[in-house]
C-alpha cells in the first residue's frame, strides 16, 4: 500500500515527479501514474485501485489548472475522504499556479488547508507542511511567541488584535483565502486592491482580519508583506477625521501630515488618501503596498450623518484602492444587515460586487481548534466531554463566536486546575447574562442609574438594522468618582473597552444577550436617537470654536429642548450649555426681528416728519441716511441694497449715491 497518491494534470509531471523523488527520500512511499502504469494496460482501473489502496491524496495545482481526467481523480478521493475519515486530501498549489476563484472548487478544497509552493519546490518549510500533511500530523504553529501581558487563553468579548495572532487558531483556512484575494499576480489588471469582509454580527470579521490577515501580512505570508505599513481605524461619527488621525499617527504614511490639514485636504478631494500613499512609499520598490483596514465599516451609515463627508471618505478609499497607478490595499469590515446601504453609492456597489468575502459560521473542526489549542497553548486542557457541548451549544446559531469565547473565559478564570470541566460550565447566554449582572448589581443605586446612562450613551439604535455599537467619549458618559468607578469596574470587567479618551461595548453580543441592558435601550429608543444628535452637534459646536453657525434651530432646537425637558438627567454639561446658547440665540434672533417690525416704522416716519421741517444739505442728508442703514443693518442683519438711481435727501436738491449703490453688512 502507498502512502500517497499523486493527482495532477499531465503538464505538470515533471514538478510532480520532482516532489515524489524528495518523499520517496523522506521516506514516504508515492503513487505515481508514469511509475506505476503497466503499458498496455487499462489505466483507468488501475488509478481507481490506487486510489482504493493509498492511505491519502495530494492534488497539485500548477499554472495549467486541473485537468478532465485529474479532476474525476480528485472528485473520487474527495468521495473517499467523506466515506472514510482517516483518508486524507492534501491541495498543493505549484510555482506559477493561482488558486483561482474559491467558487470554482469544490467545497471541501476550500475548507481545507493548502500547501503552496509559490516561488520554488525548494521551499524546505512548505514541503515539511506536504509531509506533516501526509502523515496527518500537525505541523506546529507558525508563531510561538505569547504576549507578555496577556495572561488568558481567551479574548472573551474583546477582539482579536494583531498581536494576539499567537491565541487565534481556527480560521488559517480562511486566512489562506483572504491573502489569496489579495496576492498580486503578474497581471495588474487582475490584481485587487480592494477586499470587503461581510459578514454577521458576532462572525469573528475583525478577529479573521486583525489577528490573521493583517497578521499573516506582517510575518511575510506575501512576497515583501513584512514591509508594508498598515493602518486600522474604525470611521466613527467623523470618518475622515478617523481616516486623518490614524494617518498620521503613522511614521511613515503621517510622516509631515498636520491633521487638521489633512482632514481639509481629505475633504477638498476623493483622490487625497491616494496621493498620499503614493507619496510616501516614493521611492520604494512598485510591489510595496500600504494597507489601509476599515474596521467596522458600517458606522459610515449608522454613526455618521453628514452624507457629504461620508461620499468623500468613501470617494477617498474606493479612489486609493481602484487607481491603476496606486500602492494601497484597501480592507473593510462591514456586518452583512448594512449590504443594501452601499446600493447608493454606484463605486463601492461595483467593488463589493467584485471583490468581497462571505464569512460563513465555523466548521466543527475549526471550532474544535479555537476551544483546545488556546488553553494547550498555556499547559492546560479542555475536558472532551465539555468540547462536545460547546459545539453543540453552538450549532447552527449565527453570531455566537464572542458568546463561545466569553463561555470559555469565564472557565478559564474559575478552574481549579489545569483542565477545564464540563460541570463549570453554565451555557454561552447564562454565561454573559449572569456576568453582566453580576457587575451590574455591585453597585450601589446611584452608581446603577450611572451604570444604565452609560451603557445607553454606547448604543445605537438601529434604524432597519439591529442595534449597534457607539463610540462615545469619556467626558460624554459623564464625571466624578462614581461615574470614575463605574467605567473602571465595566472596563476591568471587559463589559466596555476604553481607548484613549474614548469608550465602547466590548461586542454587539452584550447588546442583543444581556436583557437588561435591551430593556434600556427599547425603553427609550427614540429618546436615545434625539440623545445622538444632539451629542455628536454639540460636539461639532464646540470643536468649530462654539460659533453661532454650528447652534441648533428650528425644529431641531424644538426636539432638543423637549429632550432636555424629559430627559435633562442625562444630559452631559456640554450638551446642556449647547442647548442653552442655541436657545438664547434663537430668542435674539426673534428680539431683532421684532425691533426691525414695531421699531422702524417709527422711525422712518420720525425721520420725515424731521426732513419737512428742517433744510439738510445734499451732504448733511446723505449722511443721515447712512446712519439710518446701519441701524437698519444692527435690527435685521442682512444685506442692503441701494438700486442706482434712487435719489436720497431733500434739503439742497435731489442727490444720488455716488456709484449707483450702498451695500452695508452688519457683522
Amino acid at each position: 500500500m502507498s502512502d500517497v497518491f499523486l493527482s495532477h494534470n499531465s503538464d505538470d509531471k515533471p514538478a510532480v515527479e520532482t516532489l515524489a523523488l524528495r518523499l520517496r527520500a523522506e521516506g514516504i512511499e508515492p503513487w505515481l501514474d508514469k511509475w506505476n502504469l503497466i503499458p498496455g494496460n487499462p489505466w483507468q482501473e488501475a488509478i481507481e485501485q490506487a486510489l482504493e489502496q493509498c492511505r491519502s491524496c495530494a492534488v497539485f495545482i500548477g499554472p495549467s489548472g486541473i485537468g478532465p481526467w485529474q479532476n474525476a481523480e480528485m472528485r473520487a478521493a474527495i468521495d473517499r475522504r467523506i466515506s472514510k475519515d482517516n483518508f486524507r486530501v492534501v491541495p498543493v498549489l505549484l510555482p506559477g499556479a493561482s488558486r483561482g476563484k474559491e467558487s470554482r472548487l469544490p467545497t471541501f478544497l476550500t475548507a481545507t488547508t493548502w500547501v503552496e509552493f509559490r516561488d520554488t519546490l525548494d521551499d524546505d518549510e512548505v514541503f515539511r507542511r506536504l509531509v506533516c500533511g501526509i502523515r496527518g500530523i500537525p505541523p506546529g504553529p507558525g508563531l510561538t511567541a505569547v504576549p507578555a501581558d496577556d495572561q488568558r487563553p481567551y479574548r472573551g468579548l474583546q477582539v482579536f488584535d494583531v498581536e494576539h495572532a499567537p491565541l487565534f487558531f481556527g480560521r488559517s483556512v480562511r486566512t489562506e483565502w483572504l491573502l489569496n484575494a489579495i496576492r498580486p499576480t503578474s497581471h495588474p489588471v487582475q490584481s485587487s486592491r480592494f477586499l470587503a469582509i461581510v459578514g454577521a454580527s458576532g462572525s469573528g470579521k475583525s478577529s479573521l482580519t486583525r489577528a490573521g490577515l493583517l497578521a499573516a501580512l506582517q510575518a511575510g505570508k506575501l512576497p515583501d508583506s513584512q514591509n508594508w505599513p498598515q493602518v486600522i481605524l474604525k470611521p466613527g461619527a467623523k470618518p475622515l477625521e478617523s481616516l486623518a488621525i490614524a494617518l498620521c499617527c503613522h511614521e511613515l504614511l503621517g510622516k509631515g501630515q498636520d491633521t487638521a490639514g489633512l482632514i481639509e485636504k481629505l475633504k477638498q478631494h476623493g483622490s487625497q488618501l491616494h496621493w498620499l500613499c503614493r507619496q510616501a512609499l516614493r521611492g520604494q520598490p512598485e510591489s510595496r503596498r500600504a494597507v489601509i483596514l476599515v474596521d467596522q465599516f458600517e458606522e459610515v451609515f449608522s454613526l455618521c450623518g453628514d452624507e457629504g463627508e461620508r461620499k468623500v471618505f468613501i470617494d477617498n478609499l474606493l479612489n486609493a484602492a481602484t487607481d491603476a497607478t496606486g500602492q494601497a490595499i484597501v480592507l473593510l469590515t462591514m456586518r452583512a444587515d448594512f449590504y443594501g446601504k452601499c446600493a447608493p453609492y454606484p463605486q463601492l456597489a461595483a467593488a463589493l460586487s467584485d471583490d468581497q468575502f462571505l464569512l460563513g459560521p465555523m466548521t466543527p473542526d475549526e471550532l474544535r481548534e479555537a476551544i483546545v489549542a488556546p488553553a494547550q497553548r498555556f499547559g492546560c486542557e479542555v475536558e472532551p466531554a465539555l468540547v462536545e457541548r460547546l459545539l453543540s451549544d453552538v450549532a447552527d446559531q449565527p453570531g455566537s463566536l464572542p458568546l463561545l469565547e466569553h463561555a470559555l473565559e469565564r472557565l478559564w478564570e474559575q478552574r481549579q486546575s489545569r483542565k477545564l470541566r464540563l460541570e463549570d460550565y453554565q451555557g454561552l447566554e447564562k454565561a454573559l447574562e449572569e456576568w453582566a449582572n453580576q457587575n451590574y448589581n455591585g453597585f450601589t443605586p446611584e452608581q446603577k442609574a450611572l451604570c444604565q446612562r452609560i451603557f445607553l450613551r454606547l448604543v445605537q439604535p438601529g434604524e432597519g438594522t439591529e442595534d449597534t455599537r457607539r463610540r462615545a467619549r469619556l467626558d460624554e458618559l459623564g464625571g466624578g468618582k462614581d461615574a470614575e468607578h463605574v467605567i473602571k469596574t465595566l472596563a476591568d470587567a471587559r463589559l466596555i473597552t476604553t481607548q484613549q479618551q474614548f469608550a465602547e461595548v466590548a461586542h454587539e453580543a452584550l447588546i442583543s444577550n444581556w436583557s437588561v441592558l435591551r430593556g434600556w435601550v427599547e425603553q427609550d429608543r427614540e429618546a436615545l436617537r434625539v440623545q445622538h444628535r444632539i451629542s455628536e452637534a454639540a460636539q461639532e459646536w464646540d470643536q468649530n470654536r462654539r460659533g453661532k453657525d454650528w447652534l441648533l434651530t428650528g425644529s431641531r432646537l424644538q426636539a432638543a429642548q423637549e429632550w432636555l425637558q424629559t430627559r435633562g438627567d442625562s444630559a452631559s454639561a456640554l450638551e446642556r450649555k449647547f442647548i442653552r446658547w442655541s436657545r438664547a440665540n434663537h430668542w435674539l434672533k426673534g428680539l431683532k426681528l421684532g425691533l426691525t417690525i414695531t421699531v422702524l416704522p417709527l422711525l422712518v416716519g420720525g425721520y420725515f416728519l424731521w426732513l419737512s421741517q428742517e433744510k439738510l444739505s445734499p451732504r448733511g442728508s446723505y449722511y443721515l441716511v447712512l446712519a439710518y442703514l446701519d441701524l437698519y443693518q444692527w435690527a435685521k442683519p442682512e444685506m442692503v441694497t441701494i438700486p442706482p438711481g434712487r435719489r436720497l435727501g431733500t434739503g439742497g436738491g435731489p442727490t444720488h449715491v455716488p456709484d449707483g449703490r450702498i451695500r452695508l453688512q452688519h457683522s
